[in-house]
Formats: C-alpha cells, structure tokens, sequence
C-alpha cells in the first residue's frame, strides 16, 4: 500500500518502519532552559533498523544530494553529525549537532554505510573523530543544560542572538553569566567525555572513509 493511501512513512535508506524521536522548535521560539519548547517546528522519526534520524516529510529525500552535502572537500570522505554518539544520548532536543545537519537526515554508522551503498559509493571504514568540531558539538550540548537559549554561545557568535532578540535582557544576561562562569568547568568535562567516546566508536563527528 503506498504512503498516499495511508501507509506508514519508511525509511528512504532501509525502507524500516519510521517512529517519532523529536521535535524541534522553529526559531521563533521563546527560550526555555535547555532548549525551547514553546513552538513546534521540524519534527524528527526514527529508524528502529539502520538508527537514521528523519525529517519528517522528507521520505522521499533526494539520497545522491544528502551524501554530496557530506562531502569532506579535498578528501575522500563523507563526516555527518553521529545520531549514534554520546552527545546526541546525552542532549537529545537539546544536542548541538541536530541544528548543524547537512541536510534532512542524521546518521548512525549502519545508517552512513547504507547511504554510500544507496549512492554507489564504497566506505570499507568508519571512524570517529577526535577532534575538531565534534568537541565543539560536546561542549555546546552539555551547555545547552545550563542555558536559558540553546546554542547561546554559538549563536551570539555568529551574530543571530542579541539582546534585542532574546527571551528577554535578564535571561540574555544570565546566560552570558553562566556561559563565562562555567565554560571553562564544562570544557573540562566534555573535552575527555568527548574523546573516550571517540575512541570507543561513539564519537560526536561520523568519518565514512571511501575507496
């Protein structure tokens, strides 16, 4: 029976049954601490067989783009956000790396290694890696806890929160308090957190080295 008969969506790598994970607020959402909840915005499924992470309506997904979108540029590797990792355990909604998606899905290594199946390429290795952005990801998620807006530090980085923009100028100020105060005392968690579970395959960045 097909999807526009009333079947249930599947997987667009497995075809697996597909059930529901998260929902995302849209970025008009007023901030809570961790994460806001107030507005629904993407909505994300679950593959019970390959671990995929799915945007909902995005079954149909163009696969040849979402693994072009991964591509490491002068490597020959595809690096994906790694829904199977520590980080994304501990953060859930709240985990970094969910708003740093290429595209409409997230990966597991079972899930990255069908991918490159689906797209004609041949990936004999994964591996996690032990630095670069994925220690930024660890870091972010355990702040998230601590934090009023998600992403606080990231986001006023790169220029999209300000007061003006914010929940209000006391809890913008309060996360500018604790994000000085305390980053330094999470680096110091999330930095060998981050690299154990890189080494034990569990790493915050997923590397599908290709033939």
């Amino acid at each position: 029976m097909s999807e526009a008969a009333g079947a249930d969506p599947a997987c667009p790598l497995c075809g697996g049954a597909l059930y529901g994970w998260l929902t995302l607020p849209d970025a008009t959402a007023r901030a809570t601490v961790g994460r806001p909840v107030e507005s629904a915005g993407a909505v994300l499924d679950r593959c019970e067989r390959c671990g995929a992470g799915v945007e909902r309506g995005a079954e149909g997904v163009d696969l040849e783009a979402e693994a072009a979108a991964l591509e490491v540029p002068g490597r020959s590797e595809l690096a994906a956000p790694n829904r199977g990792s520590v980080q994304a355990a501990i953060g859930g909604e709240g985990w970094s790396a969910i708003d740093e998606r290429a595209g409409h899905l997230l990966l597991t290594p079972e899930s990255m290694r069908r991918l490159c199946e689906r797209t004609g390429r041949r990936a004999p290795r994964m591996r996690s890696r032990r630095a670069g952005r994925n220690q930024r990801w660890m870091w972010q998620t355990l702040m998230n806890g601590l934090t009023f807006h998600p992403n606080f530090a990231r986001e006023v980085r790169a220029g999209r929160l300000r007061s003006s923009s914010a929940r209000g100028p006391l809890t913008f100020g309060i996360d500018c308090v604790v994000t000085v105060l305390a980053a330094p005392l999470v680096l110091l968690i999330s930095v060998p957190l981050e690299l154990a579970a890189a080494l034990a395959g569990r790493g915050g960045e997923l590397v599908a080295e290709l033939d």
